[in-house]
């Protein structure tokens, strides 16, 4: 059954009981119900009955609800009671660009996941939104946030599934993402780590286009030295051609990497600063 992005334009019918309600959305394909579309449903219902029919389908695992005041909550299909909700890209868009109405993309180490990049198991979502959110859980999803000052500008691509859609960074955001936010993600070691899984999935034009977006020069000059490292030469050129004219820092490119410094540092210098400034 796939859940399109036209399931919260379908009105229901009106009837008398929640769970009546709930079983007409889910045989239609409608898992995401609004607070307003439940109350449509169920004229005839208090508010103050409503809310105790939704907390009593909540604890037996029928309903979950996404975040206290959004007023949208999820059908949790019998095949996906386990884990306690059904897939992100069920409700993940519709949760944030539908209801919350903020930009966002799965980030970061989820992203890299994505693109078979991570070699490890990635236990919560990373997401990217504009301002400082708290994270939620929702079944045994876990969803953690971050903040980019720039985010509307930034290159994204639908991840798409029978289940549905939502938005992830190119492969290229991905990787400058995970360079600037080393720390957040098990240090400049893991990072390269999940890099080395990445560069296949990564263009020129992609490259470019991530760096024009994000405009950052100390980033886009810790990627070129890590492309360098990793004898990525014909990925190399989009960053020495932003570079070229802006003023670039001297200092460690690599992080916490088991490398001399010195020597990270030479070698950016001689293959990669040398070339952009020829």
């Amino acid at each position: 059954m796939i859940h399109c992005a036209k399931e919260l334009d379908q009105p229901m019918p009106t009837t008398r009981s929640l769970s009546a309600v709930l079983d007409a959305a889910e045989s239609s394909g409608k898992l995401n119900l609004r607070m307003e579309e439940i109350q449509a449903a169920l004229p005839d219902v208090s508010t103050q009955a409503l809310r105790q029919a939704l907390h009593r389908q909540q604890r037996r695992g029928r309903l979950v609800r996404l975040s206290r005041g959004s007023g949208h909550w999820l059908i949790v299909p019998l095949r996906h009671a386990a884990v306690g909700a059904p897939p992100l890209e069920t409700w993940l868009d519709r949760y944030l660009s539908k209801t919350l109405r903020i930009p966002y993309y799965v980030a970061l180490l989820s992203a890299a996941e994505i693109y078979g990049a991570s070699p490890y198991a990635v236990m919560v979502t990373q997401v990217m939104v504009a301002e400082r959110r708290r994270p939620i859980t929702v079944g045994r999803h876990e969803l953690v946030f971050h903040t980019h000052a720039r985010i509307e500008h930034m290159p994204t691509h639908w991840h798409e599934t029978p289940d549905g859609r939502f938005k992830v960074s190119t492969p290229e955001l991905t990787a400058l993402d995970l360079v600037q936010r080393e720390a957040m993600v098990g240090g400049m070691a893991r990072v390269r780590e999940v890099l080395r899984g990445l560069w296949a999935n990564c263009t020129q034009a992609g490259f470019t286009q991530a760096l024009d977006a994000a405009q950052n020069v100390p980033v886009a000059q810790r990627l070129g030295a890590l492309l360098v490292l990793d004898d990525q030469t014909g990925l190399t050129m989009p960053v020495v051609r932003w570079l070229r004219d802006k003023p670039l820092r001297s200092g460690s490119l690599v992080g916490d990497l088991s490398l001399p410094r010195c020597r990270s540092v030479v070698l950016y210098r001689c293959r990669f600063q040398g070339t952009a400034s020829g």
